[in-house]
């Protein structure tokens, strides 16, 4: 796949990078799968940009210049692109790619949140080596992929859960002079308030099966942002959300399969699953078995 963005000359230049296959857009936040192919990018972004790359590759790039210049990019890497950036990039990507858009709205309560300086977020940081923000990312690449090659809806949670992974280790990359993105996130969890992780389960205890429960909205039960919350969290349970909420959903699935014969379907409803089948996998993930096999 070619995939060529010159906006330069048109009247009304395109205000953000093309539509990609396999996406979803959050509100503030829109995740973006680039699949593997030569991309020639020439933007002026209206949204901040989280990018993480995967394998060590030679990019061209020039950020508010004219010269495009070779960079070595570090495999398993994250850097951010502020909004207003004027952004050339050249370069031939071996594998898919992952990128998350943040808009200049939440940026800035995320940063406020933070106690992060405005001007740390004015300029491109280049991309530091992160692990965990590359984990993130291969793991939105085949949830995405999968969604689109079988023609489903994505699970939003899933992919709000991995969008503000990324976006965490993206602002303690903002937030760190020296670059340690490790000891940045382990300083949130010291300024997390006494009580607030306790308000956020409680909220979630309340709303378990509710498809519609956001990360978001438990981030703001707890008084933080959502980019701080997820690493706080898991700092407080050993858990991420997500995982505490898929183990919480699984385990009132369980009872409902084991104490009633409702259907199946109704039941992955009922306990706030995307569906059947994303129940069944996460029933077999935790407990080594599956609903039918329990029901036995």
């Amino acid at each position: 796949m070619t995939l060529i963005v010159d906006t330069t000359g048109k009247a009304k230049p395109d205000t953000r990078l093309p539509g990609m296959p396999n996406e979803i857009d959050l509100g503030q936040l829109r995740l973006v799968l680039l699949p593997p192919g030569e991309y020639n990018f020439h933007h002026k972004l209206d949204f901040n940009v989280f990018d993480v790359n995967l394998p060590q590759a030679h990019h061209d790039m020039a950020v508010n210049s004219d010269r495009l210049e070779m960079e070595v990019v570090p495999s398993e890497s994250i850097a951010f692109i502020p909004s207003g950036t004027e952004f050339r990039l050249r370069v031939t990507n071996r594998l898919p790619g992952c990128y998350l858009e943040v808009s200049d709205d939440l940026l800035a309560e995320w940063m406020a949140a933070g106690e992060v300086q405005k001007a740390a977020a004015q300029s491109f940081c280049k991309y530091l080596s992160d692990g965990v923000a590359a984990e993130f990312a291969r793991t939105g690449i085949r949830h995405l992929a999968r969604s689109h090659q079988s023609n489903t809806p994505c699970d939003r949670l899933t992919v709000e859960a991995l969008a503000l992974g990324i976006a965490a280790r993206g602002m303690a990359q903002i937030g760190s002079p020296d670059g340690d993105i490790t000891a940045e996130i382990s300083r949130w969890s010291y300024r997390a308030r006494p009580g607030a992780i306790e308000r956020a389960i409680e909220l979630l205890e309340t709303r378990l099966c509710e498809a519609d429960l956001t990360i978001a909205e438990l981030a703001r039960a707890a008084g933080m942002s959502s980019s701080h919350f997820a690493s706080v969290f898991k700092s407080a349970t050993g858990q991420t959300p997500y995982a505490f909420i898929l183990r919480r959903r699984a385990d009132f699935a369980r009872d409902l399969i084991i104490g009633t014969r409702e259907p199946l379907s109704w039941i992955a409803y009922e306990a706030g699953f995307s569906s059947q089948a994303h129940m069944t996998t996460v029933l077999r993930n935790l407990h080594g078995t599956t609903p039918a096999a329990m029901r036995d």
